[in-house]
């Protein structure tokens, strides 16, 4: 057994001094996050003013920036571990002063540090604004967000992240919030001279469109500069550009801006760009996207407008490959599907709807067993034609895997959606369709119903017309996010003419409304309906009528 350790001891004595460098070391850092008159205890105030965040990084970083960094002794990684675990700690309490403050030390550690500037960014614009009751304060806390993270893009100039929050906050949070149509007119109508206003051309200040700017200059980061996207998906990342542009249209459509530019009519709201324009620019912008050279997560390369090209390619190979020995291919399954049991072939037998889950598996069992690869088919070609046929089976499978890869990624960014309703709503007869819908709505909030039914009868005449001109566009009938839009056209239709006629029945209207596709596809969204109605009511008061009164 060996003997106890000396306090006079070597090792004993190299124990103590570690730990007394470290106790040195953390006394500054504790007196940073405590000391009465300090810079951190200050920004923790009542008063603290929480929107001059990293407004003391202008230009070399002061002084009291410099006494941080000096007072941990270089050891900043320590430092910042101790102060994210603050942070949360902070954040987890709602204690959003103490957060902020926090926060700003990290920043004062190391500006470049991405992560501070996007976590805080959001903590703004997100969290701390919805701890107001009010939607002016939450607009200025929203914009306080977004001023923070433009603010981060200066000192991380080449961070696409920090670069790409600023669009995506800009446009998604005032855009898409719930109390968007108030941040909107805020928005647009800001006075504040620190609101950055990017070098294009807007008649009138736009989230949507400043937004999409800003995603542009993340894409010029990657594209031009060669900044690692990392572990971004290049298809998300440049889909959001082009989907801000179809946003700015259609919000354009609900604000009563139609027509084009220098138009006579069309333009209930004012702008001088209408949604005709804007979305005529979203289809060229959307092809774009289609057309670019993007990788999958494996590296492959692809573009999201070859599919069709792909399994065109992919069927005149397999014609190839049939044309050197006709009736080959049948004759293989055929053989495969002879040694199927009984119970298999009665599986397959019955209709894909008819089946039950336990016969479904069966019969998805049995067709497993009856496939033909390609090779495999290929390799029962006579002898002379073998060579042949394994290379056009190459070919064949290779078209079937790019157009399934590009079929799976269209899905994330939902491409052909997007593709058919940028081709749609450019059509003069559909921005003709959704103003008298518009002007259906202004009509009943006026208790003008029977001239608002009219409307919106010419309103889905023309819907008709257009989706019955092309089978395409049958399609988009059965997307969520069109038939929502559609569905809920057809709720204010209802509500206005149940309200113009006490008799009429919801089931008596569906039974003879020409896009009953759009009603299987989606559920009654209530709360836009009864906006509308509550807007009306307000309407008559203000006009001296109690509601119901011409019902």
């Amino acid at each position: 057994m060996s003997a106890p350790q000396s306090m006079h001891s070597k090792p004993f004595q190299n124990k103590i001094i570690y730990l007394g460098f470290i106790i040195v070391l953390l006394i500054p850092i504790y007196m940073l996050g405590n000391m009465s008159n300090g810079f951190l205890e200050q920004q923790r105030t009542p008063d603290a003013n929480i929107e001059d965040l990293g407004k003391n990084l202008d230009g070399e970083i002061n002084m009291a920036a410099e006494t941080v960094r000096l007072g941990t002794f270089g050891l900043d990684g320590v430092a910042q571990m101790l102060l994210w675990q603050k942070a949360d700690e902070y954040k987890k309490k709602k204690d959003w002063t103490k957060l902020a403050a926090t926060l700003n030390q990290l920043i004062m550690l190391n500006p470049h540090l991405e992560s501070v500037w996007r976590f805080q960014g959001w903590n703004l614009a997100y969290n701390v604004s919805v701890e107001h009751d009010n939607y002016e304060e939450r607009y200025f806390w929203v914009k306080k967000g977004i001023k923070f993270l433009e603010r981060g893009t200066e000192y991380n100039p080449n961070s696409i992240r920090v670069t790409w929050d600023v669009g995506w906050t800009t446009s998604q949070k005032i855009g898409k919030s719930d109390e968007r149509v108030f941040f909107r007119r805020l928005y647009r109508d800001d006075k504040d001279p620190n609101i950055t206003d990017p070098p294009i051309r807007m008649s009138r200040r736009d989230s949507w469109l400043v937004g999409k700017w800003w995603y542009k200059q993340a894409e010029s980061l990657h594209v031009e500069k060669g900044v690692d996207l990392e572990t971004i998906s290049p298809t998300l990342f440049f889909s959001y550009a082009p989907l801000a542009q179809a946003y700015y249209a259609d919000n354009l459509e609900q604000d009563g801006n139609f027509i084009y530019a220098g138009s006579a009519s069309g333009n209930a709201g004012g702008a001088s760009d209408g949604a005709q324009m804007a979305w005529n620019q979203f289809n060229s912008e959307w092809k774009a996207f289609g057309e670019l050279s993007l990788n999958s997560a494996f590296g492959e390369p692809m573009k999201l407008i070859e599919q069709e090209m792909q399994e065109e390619l992919a069927e005149t190979k397999r014609k190839e490959l049939d044309a050197l020995d006709p009736g080959r291919y049948e004759y293989l399954v055929n053989i495969k599907r002879a040694r199927l049991t009984q119970e298999e072939r009665n599986a397959l037998s019955i209709p894909l709807e008819a089946r039950s889950a336990d016969v479904q598996n069966i019969a998805s069992a049995a067709e497993e067993k009856i496939k033909v690869s390609n090779d495999e088919w290929a390799q029962n070609l006579p002898m002379e034609k073998r060579q042949r046929g394994q290379q056009l089976a190459k070919e064949l499978d290779a078209a079937n895997d790019q157009a399934k890869l590009i079929r799976r990624y269209r899905l994330i960014v939902n491409y052909q959606y997007w593709d058919l309703r940028g081709e749609l709503e450019k059509i003069p007869s559909i921005i003709e369709a959704r103003k008298l819908a518009y002007e259906a709505d202004k009509l009943y909030e006026n208790n003008e119903l029977r001239e608002a039914v009219a409307k919106y009868d010419r309103a889905f005449a023309l819907w008709v017309e257009v989706i019955n001109s092309e089978e395409r566009f049958k399609d988009i009938l059965q997307e969520d996010l069109f038939a929502s839009d559609l569905r809920s056209m057809y709720d204010k239709y209802v509500l206005i003419r149940t309200q113009d006629d006490p008799n009429l029945r919801e089931e008596d209207i569906r039974r003879t409304f020409p896009l009953k596709k759009v009603l299987e596809t989606a559920p009654t969204d209530d709360g836009e309906v009864e906006m509308m109605r509550m807007r009306r009511e307000h309407n008559m008061k203000q006009g001296g009528y109690m509601p119901g009164k011409f019902i």
